[in-house]
């Protein structure tokens, strides 16, 4: 009985540490490039710095970064940048030397 309790509690304990570490806001909004968004991607001639630039076709802000998929190194993202109505920008981001370089590029979109 003890052990069932100690077991629910360490279950409540780390539940509720992870969902404070998460904004819900973040996890729910984010969401990949759809067709208010016309996004490009590339990688640099090193192979290990990519790029993604976003134009906004819709009629409300939006924030995007890159996220690049890093081969043999942890993953990396861009900044979170803010686009405008009919405005573009971009978000980079760099793979660690130690890894193997960019295996691919996409961006993290979010509505403002």
């Amino acid at each position: 009985m003890r052990t069932r309790r100690r077991a629910l509690a360490l279950w409540a304990v780390l539940t509720l540490t992870t969902m404070a570490q998460v904004s819900p806001a973040e996890a729910a909004a984010m969401r990949p490039p759809g067709s208010g968004e016309a996004c490009t991607y590339s990688v640099s001639q090193n192979g290990f710095e990519a790029t993604a630039v976003c134009k906004n076709d819709n009629h409300h802000p939006i924030e995007f970064r890159a996220v690049i998929i890093c081969g043999m190194s942890w993953d990396a993202t861009g900044d979170w940048v803010t686009v405008q109505p009919g405005k573009r920008r971009s978000s980079s981001g760099r793979c660690s030397q130690l890894g193997t370089g960019v295996g691919g590029v996409s961006a993290d979109v979010r509505d403002l």
